[in-house]
This record gives structure tokens, C-alpha cells and sequence, in this order.
């Protein structure tokens, strides 16, 4: 059936990513995704579609592993609501600024950009970690969630595909040794360098860190959290008694939180970081940094029992919308891999391209596969088994096509509504979804097309020493 569907295997997902950006209705543009997905499987039956679409979402709420994503999801919002709600973040922040390391905005962002790239073993875990730690600073100097999110999902993906000495690593080279690639460690190396988007995502999030650089609707957010800081700061600059224990227990706790990942990988894996289980880890490293800041925001204030609780509560409440957008997205995603929507965009490429073209091609495939999907290692699973058998009989050099589609996964995966990370960027700063991605989109298309000329550049070069071999 999946063969035969061609271009309507695209509609679920371009349905739900235009109906979230229109109506900012999230989880309703992914249900309907969802039910259009199985209603065009089981060939227009509408009964059938329902039935099968409900069975689909229940098995996904209930599958094992989707159980420790819900887990990790709504942990990570009562250990903000403790944190928060326990008062350690305030004083952790009013730390740093009496330290004077982090006392203005140029400061805030860097700082941020530091942290996502330093905590590269596992994207989401950086994203976390990078997010929660930075909010409560951009909200005390008066600076948008929304450049917050878009630092933290501009650095922690691009920097994780760039040091592969983590899983996404081991998967790329899973994929790479499957094709016959001699060396497949020494083609990921070199493919690392020639994933362009990368490497100009990464260092544009950087020069907005340092210039604080306001491009497209970004500009209105960072306007309204001035203009919100300013009416309150006369209440947030009353508080300047610091308790040290409070920022013992955030550093404690997000510390745990990203040197748990590898200490797990290490241990689940028995003594392989690659072979280790990394969802599992990450759900561990998250649990223990929950009861750190429930251990340490009770001795910090031992009269706080009833906030701490409080914290949980409103923490899960409030991340319960991303954990069901999130649950909707892997559903739709998976029902979309069935109906082959990612074999027939691979179609698209054929061998009588020209040959300097191919290389741009690849990465806008990839790119438009990925923000479909909303998935940028589903992407790299389609995308390399096309790009490097394409590679190798055009005799065109391995790593620069598959630079070319990690590239693309990462951009398409950027600026899809759809995708995990992007939905995790959200959940970590604090930002409204659809907020996040309409921000975040004008940098990742700048990116994006440096990144085309980039790889056209690249293919005229490669062609021509083709014609010219001495």
C-alpha cells in the first residue's frame, strides 16, 4: 500500500504542520495528522481509520520504551516545580549575579551557549539542562524564552551530530559500516566536518549569543520581556539574601543530571558506552537529580514540604500538554514511516541529475524529509542508505553526501513543529510551542541557505576536478 500511495503519504504530516503553525492548536493538528495517516492506510475507510488510529495511539502511550519518555518528560517538570517553587532557583540565580559571572544578557546567552555545547553525550539531556538552568536567569534580566529556546536548540542537537562521541554516533556509524564503506569510523570524521548546517547553525546561535541579534518575529518576544522586566524589577531586586545550600542543590541536581547519562550508558551497557542504553539512562539521571533537589530544597528550607509538593504537582501539570504533544508526534511519525513518505521522497533523486548539483539536492531531500517526519535520526535511517550507494556510483566523495543528509536531518528536524527536540526545546524554556518555532525558523532557514551554497559550491568543485583529474 505504501508504494502506491506516492505523494498523499505526505498529507498526514504537511496537514498537522499546517494546521499547528495557522491555528497554534497543537495537539489538535497532530490528532487530526494522525487519524488522516490511518484513514489513508486503510484506504479511505473512515470507521477503520478511527479504530485503527485509537489502537495505534494506545499502543504507543503504553509501549515500554514510550514509558520511560512519559517518565522523563514528566519528571523533568516536577524537578523545575520543586526547584522553582522550593525558591533554590531564585537564590541560584542571585548567586551568579552577585558572583558577577552572569549579571547581563550578553552574559545570560553565552553562558547558555557554553552549557549546550560542554553537555554533548545526549541532546535531549543538554537541551534539559541548558533550558531549566538559564530560564529563571532570562526571566530575572528581562530576556525572551524564546531566544532562550532557540540558543539552546541551535547549539545542543548541532554540537551532538558534530562531537559524535555519543549515541548519535554510534547510530550514524551503525548505518555508515552497513554500506560497504571501508572505513566507516574515518567517513563519519570527515562527514562531521562537511555537515555544513552544523557548523553555521552552531556559530549563528553563537554570534546571537554575543550580539543578541534579533531577526524575524524574535524581535516582539525580546521587546515584551524587557517591557515585563522593567515593571518588576523593583520586587526582584528587593530579594538579595542568597542561600548557599539552595545553590548547592541546583548545581547538584543538574550536575547529576548530565554525569549520570554516561556513568548509566557505561553501566547498561557493561562497560560499552555505545552498546549502553541510552533511554533508560537518561530516566535514571533524571530520577536522581528529582530527589536531589527534593533532599536538597528541604534542608535548604526545611519548613518547604508542602511547596515541594506543590512544586511536583504544578511542575507535571504544567509539562503535561508537551508530554501529549509529544506522544502525538511519535504516533504520527511512526504511522507516516508505514506509508512510506520518506521512500518516496528518496525517489525524487536520480542519477541524471548533474552531478554538481547532487550534493544540495541531498541535503534539501533530507530536509524536507525530516520536517515531514519530524524525526532527524528517521531521517538519517532513510537519507544514508540513498546517499552513500549514490556516492559511490557516481565515484563522488562518500563523507560530502553524507554530511549533506546529516545536515539536512538536522535542519528539517529545526524547523519541523512536529519534532521531538524542537517540542523539548519548548518544554525546557519555558516558551509557548508554536512561539518557538515561528522564532526559531528565520535563523534556521539563514542557516539553511549558507548551507545550500555551501554544498553547491562544493559539488562545481567536485564536478570540475572530476573534468580536470590532474
Amino acid at each position: 500500500m505504501s508504494t502506491e500511495l506516492g505523494w498523499l503519504s505526505l498529507l498526514p504530516s504537511l496537514l498537522a504542520i499546517f494546521v499547528a503553525i495557522a491555528t497554534r492548536r497543537v495537539i489538535i493538528a497532530l490528532l487530526g495528522g494522525v487519524l488522516l495517516a490511518h484513514y489513508l492506510w486503510l484506504e479511505y475507510d473512515a470507521v477503520a481509520g478511527a479504530v485503527s488510529a485509537a489502537l495505534s495511539l494506545h499502543e504507543k502511550l503504553l509501549d515500554p520504551g514510550n514509558i520511560l519518555i512519559w517518565g522523563f518528560t514528566l519528571a523533568i517538570g516536577a524537578l523545575f516545580g520543586v526547584l522553582e517553587q522550593g525558591g533554590t532557583f531564585q537564590h541560584f540565580v542571585q548567586a551568579l549575579e552577585n558572583k558577577k559571572w552572569v549579571h547581563s544578557p550578553r552574559r545570560a546567552r553565552l553562558f547558555t551557549w557554553i552549557l549546550g555545547v560542554v553537555t554533548f553525550i545526549e541532546s535531549n539531556v543538554s537541551i534539559m539542562t541548558s533550558g531549566t538552568t538559564s530560564r529563571p536567569i532570562y526571566d530575572r534580566l528581562g530576556m525572551s524564552r524564546q531566544k532562550l529556546a532557540y540558543i539552546i536548540d541551535s547549539t545542543c542537537a548541532p554540537v551532538c551530530i558534530l562531537i559524535p562521541l555519543n549515541a548519535w554516533g554510534a547510530f550514524n556509524l551503525g548505518l555508515i559500516g552497513q554500506q560497504n564503506i571501508e572505513n566507516p569510523l574515518t567517513t563519519l570524521a570527515v562527514s562531521v566536518v562537511l555537515n555544513a548546517y552544523a557548523v553555521f547553525a552552531l556559530f549563528l546561535a553563537l554570534w546571537v549569543a554575543w550580539s543578541g541579534w534579533n531577526f524575524g518575529p524574535m524581535k516582539k518576544y525580546e521587546v515584551a520581556a524587557k517591557r515585563a522586566h522593567v515593571e518588576s524589577q523593583i520586587a526582584q531586586t528587593a530579594n538579595s539574601v542568597v542561600n548557599k545550600r539552595a545553590t548547592i542543590t541546583v548545581i547538584a541536581s543538574l550536575a547529576l543530571m548530565v554525569l549520570m547519562v554516561p556513568i548509566m550508558l557505561f553501566v547498561t551497557g557493561e562497560g560499552s558506552f555505545v552498546e549502553g542504553d541510552g533511554m533508560l539512562s537518561v530516566f535514571t539521571a533524571i530520577y536522581i537529580a528529582l530527589a536531589i533537589a527534593i533532599v536538597g530544597t528541604f534542608i535548604s528550607f526545611p519548613k518547604s514540604a508542602n511547596k515541594i509538593a506543590y512544586g511536583i504537582g504544578h511542575g507535571v501539570i504544567k509539562i503535561l500538554p508537551l508530554a501529549v504533544i509529544l506522544w502525538l508526534a511519535i504516533a504520527l511519525g511512526d504511522i507516516t514511516r508505514t506509508l512510506g513518505a520518506g521512500q518516496y521522497l528518496t525517489q525524487l533523486i536520480n542519477e541524471s541529475l548533474p552531478v554538481y548539483l547532487l550534493p544540495a539536492l541531498v541535503f534539501i531531500l533530507s530536509a524536507v524529509t525530516a520536517f515531514a517526519i519530524g524525526s532527524s535520526w528517521g531521517t538519517f535511517a532513510l537519507m544514508l542508505p540513498l546517499a552513500i550507494p549514490l556516492a559511490l556510483g557516481l565515484g563522488m566523495p562518500v563523507p560530502l553526501l553524507i554530511g549533506a543528509a546529516l545536515a539536512g536531518g538536522i535542519f528539517g528536524d529545526h524547523a519541523s513543529p512536529i519534532s521531538d527536540t524542537t517540542i523539548i526545546a519548548s518544554l525546557a524554556s519555558g516558551a509557548e510551542h508554536i512561539s518557538h518555532v515561528r522564532t526559531q525558523l528565520p535563523y534556521a532557514m539563514l542557516a539553511a541557505g549558507m548551507t545550500i551554497v555551501f554544498y553547491l559550491i562544493a559539488g562545481f568543485f567536485v564536478q570540475w576536478q572530476g573534468l580536470n583529474p590532474g
